[in-house]
């Protein structure tokens, strides 16, 4: 099991995250009975084959719940702010998205931020990280992530790209450098026109127009210049994994392909996620619960710990 102590590059990692609202993880990160590629083709037409292979998603130590709350959460932090004992790392969510075969007209989804689906309370307190996971090949025939990642930062000089003088640790910095350079998007491309970018675009020539000046408060008053990047096509194996900010724009194409495209998508927060009526959003669920076995006692379930 990968643990953060021994993820390699995981401070890269950190870096392309902060500066493009995502990295992506090839290569199998993870792996479980969702995604190891079967041996043969025998599942398909015999029940023992397929019951094997379905077994193989509860089996430890890579059941579900052990990368929902031990393989991907350390992951997950590489990529959030510190949690602190007021606010700890938290499932957020989880869903799976699957797209049927020849769905290509119905299957595709819209420009957007998965932070649009937080009130403006919730957004202001809670960075959300989006762990969408491939459990099938992912490419553009099947109905693919296209991601615009943030505008680039420049000094007003256009001498290079400003690196970021803190590694944002802290929650409340943390949301406030996502919310300031996610609003210096522009108008959303059309997906046709954003997958013919990212298919032609160069990757030592990221920027696709004239930069527009942007200003950050924050940064003690200091004036950017910024550059609209062009959109990446996500290509990835199986057991691949896309960690995108809540604030990060994007959008996925249908799956004009003969089969079913599988993802499953856990979140995790930082502290509860609560809207301005103080209500759970989703879930809020710790990653890591002190006094576990006191509260299955007392609840039968450890839940009088996790609310």
């Amino acid at each position: 099991m990968t643990t953060l102590i021994d993820i390699p590059g995981r401070e890269e990692y950190r870096r392309k995250f902060l500066r493009d609202g995502f990295v992506v993880i090839e290569n199998e990160p993870i792996s479980s009975g969702y995604i190891d590629i079967p041996l043969s083709q025998m599942y398909i037409f015999s029940k023992t084959a397929y019951s094997r292979l379905r077994d193989m998603v509860t089996e430890e130590p890579d059941s579900v719940t052990d990368i929902l709350f031990s393989t991907m959460p350390e992951w997950a932090k590489v990529m959030l702010p510190e949690e602190t004992e007021d606010d700890k790392l938290c499932l957020f969510n989880e869903q799976y998205i699957v797209k049927t075969p020849r769905s290509e007209s119905v299957s595709s989804f819209e420009w957007h931020q998965d932070s649009q689906y937080m009130d403006a309370s919730a957004q202001n307190s809670y960075p959300v990280v989006s762990c969408w996971t491939a459990l099938d090949d992912v490419n553009l025939s099947n109905g693919t992530l296209v991601i615009e990642p943030f505008p680039r930062p420049m000094p007003e000089n256009k001498s290079g790209y400003v690196e970021l003088s803190t590694k944002l640790t802290n929650k409340e910095e943390y949301i406030k450098y996502h919310q300031n350079i996610s609003s210096f998007y522009e108008t959303a491309l059309d997906p046709a026109t954003a997958v013919q970018i990212a298919q032609s675009t160069p990757p030592n020539e990221p920027a696709i127009n004239r930069p527009t000046i942007g200003y950050i408060e924050h940064f003690d008053g200091t004036q950017w210049t910024y550059e609209r990047q062009a959109p990446v096509l996500v290509d990835i194996p199986a057991g691949s994994v896309v960690f995108m900010s809540g604030f990060v724009r994007h959008c996925s194409i249908g799956n004009r392909s003969m089969k079913f495209r599988r993802a499953f998508m856990p979140q995790y927060s930082i502290g509860k996620v609560m809207n301005a009526e103080e209500g759970y959003i989703s879930l809020a669920v710790p990653c890591t619960v002190k006094h576990e076995e006191a509260g299955d006692a007392n609840m039968g379930s450890g839940d009088a710990d996790e609310i």
